[in-house]
């Protein structure tokens, strides 16, 4: 957004097909701006974002902002779930009790039953994310007994992991080949993973909030969201 020439602001919208999901992010306001370009703005993202036909729309606020989390609750979006960015390194297997083994998702079968799998926690799919994993090489799933337990599109802060149970979770993170970028979102209420992450030397780096508009899943699986949603 600009104005006699100057640039005062931006916002961005995300979409994800064929996730219904929007995301919004990063929104950005200069400092010299008179009050209210934030609302222009988020409006204006909201609009497009239903002129797209999404009535899911979501966003990672930081809470030491309170004027961004005033203006979006102000926009209609409701705090779901505050996270905390978990920074360390994976443990090379230091976790690894009796969830299953963990590989590579290596085909269309295994995109598929991981598909299946995350429709349980969402309520859909996120398949472009897990695919741009896939070709990157660090989209890894569990696997026992000849079903798949669970599967992360990589370990970092643009990954995102779905599991069946906390032992699961704990095994991708554990046997990630590496943390993508500066860390990875863990949900700060799920106190069994983050109190293990804390006990193997993970630190937390800054809390953030999840915060929604529309239709909402409450999640019934452990997970790990990414900086979209």
């Amino acid at each position: 957004m600009g104005r006699h020439g100057k640039i005062l602001g931006s916002i961005f919208l995300h979409t994800f097909p064929p996730s219904p999901v929007a995301v919004i992010g990063p929104l950005t306001v200069h400092p010299s701006a008179e009050g209210g370009i934030g609302k222009i703005l988020m409006d204006a993202a909201l609009t497009q974002a239903h002129k797209q036909n999404h009535d899911q729309i979501r966003l990672v606020q930081s809470p030491s902002h309170i004027r961004s989390f005033v203006l979006y609750t102000k926009s209609g979006f409701t705090l779901r779930e505050p996270l905390f960015l978990m920074q360390g390194q994976p443990l090379k297997g230091g976790n690894n009790t009796g969830s299953g083994n963990m590989r590579l998702v290596r085909d269309d079968n295994d995109v598929f039953v991981c598909n299946e799998l995350c429709k349980s926690l969402y309520g859909f799919s996120r398949e472009m994310e897990l695919r741009h994993a896939e070709d990157q090489g660090v989209a890894t799933m569990i696997e026992r007994d000849g079903i798949i337990t669970g599967y992360a599109a990589g370990i970092g802060i643009f990954g995102h992991a779905v599991a069946k149970s906390n032992e699961g979770l704990k095994t991708l993170i554990a046997n990630a080949s590496r943390i993508l970028g500066p860390g990875f979102f863990a949900p700060a209420r799920n106190h069994e993973v983050l109190n293990w992450l804390l006990q193997n030397r993970f630190q937390i780096g800054w809390p953030a909030n999840l915060m929604t508009i529309g239709p909402y899943q409450e999640p019934p699986r452990p997970f790990l969201p990414s900086l979209a949603y």
